[in-house]
């Protein structure tokens, strides 16, 4: 389906895609962008029953390591360094 972005930035989720992601007047949805793709979602209410949910399901994550733990260290340090240096 097919859009266009008004001067404001503004732009229309056809009908068919609002209603097959159930949402409707007034739904906060979250925006972001990855990999060239702008992405939008609906904002889910945390109530205690997501919370549990939520925190069920980060049980199963995978323990990081300690060199993936370096890893991720020495890269925020390299971001930090560029943006230091701009």
């Amino acid at each position: 389906m097919l859009t266009k972005v008004s001067v404001k930035g503004q732009t229309v989720i056809p009908s068919p895609i609002r209603e097959l992601a159930r949402i409707k007047t007034g739904d906060q949805l979250d925006v972001g962008y990855s990999g060239g793709l702008i992405v939008m979602r609906k904002r889910q209410p945390l109530t205690p029953s997501r919370v549990r949910s939520l925190l069920l399901a980060g049980g199963n994550l995978p323990q990081i390591t300690a060199n993936e733990e370096r890893n991720v260290s020495k890269a925020i340090e390299r971001v930090r360094r560029r943006a230091k240096a701009s």
